[in-house]
């Protein structure tokens, strides 16, 4: 996603109205800290990553916004974004109802957030597969740009973009390729495939 972006959804925004009056647009991902500004941790990472598969699927701001806001205000629901529980079928925000409600006729049931309407489960089925959940929460998320497979987990190396099969950070790959180095010294080196770094030179 553009820089800009994602700037956007960790501080939020201001704009002025059409009779000149400034609104304030609240941040959509979590932060942490203050001064210089804030310090996105793995859960804000994870909202962003969501929220960029909401849109990538065709889900409208004007839809997700809302739909965020009511399950925070309706549910208790904070963070959202992060939740095994959040869904869409492409077109508007799901909520899967576990155990947590009251309503036998909501339990294990797909809710529209927005209108209350329940929806078939299968449709949502291809929608965030690159997401790993533990305990109702995102642990890991694979970045599917790229081949061999690379994980995002903030138990491995800090939680920065790391090799899955061998624990190596991508950052460690790339800045000796951006050195110069030979694509099959630094597989030796590595113990990598080359076809495996060439991927990643790519």
């Amino acid at each position: 996603m553009p820089a800009n972006t994602f700037h956007t959804w960790a501080r939020g925004y201001r704009y002025k109205g059409i009779d000149g009056t400034q609104h304030d647009i609240d941040a959509l991902i979590t932060t942490t800290g203050v001064g210089r500004g804030p310090v996105v941790p793995f859960v804000g990472l994870s909202e962003a990553y969501v929220l960029n598969a909401f849109r990538g699927a065709g889900v409208p701001m004007q839809r997700i916004r809302p739909a965020l806001s009511k399950l925070e205000s309706e549910f208790g629901m904070h963070a959202a974004l992060a939740s095994e529980q959040l869904k869409t079928d492409g077109a508007e925000v799901l909520w899967e109802f576990g155990e947590e409600t009251d309503d036998a006729e909501l339990r294990d049931s797909l809710v529209v957030v927005r209108s209350g309407q329940m929806v078939f489960r299968d449709v949502i089925e291809k929608y965030l597969r690159t997401i790993t959940y533990v305990y109702g929460r995102v642990s890991l998320i694979r970045l599917p740009q790229f081949v061999p497979e690379v994980v995002v987990d903030p138990e491995r190396n800090f939680g920065q973009p790391t090799l899955a099969r061998r624990g190596i950070r991508v950052a460690d790959v790339r800045a000796r390729l951006d050195a110069g180095e030979p694509a099959d010294q630094v597989a030796d080196d590595f113990r990598l495939e080359l076809a495996d770094v060439l991927a990643l030179a790519a």
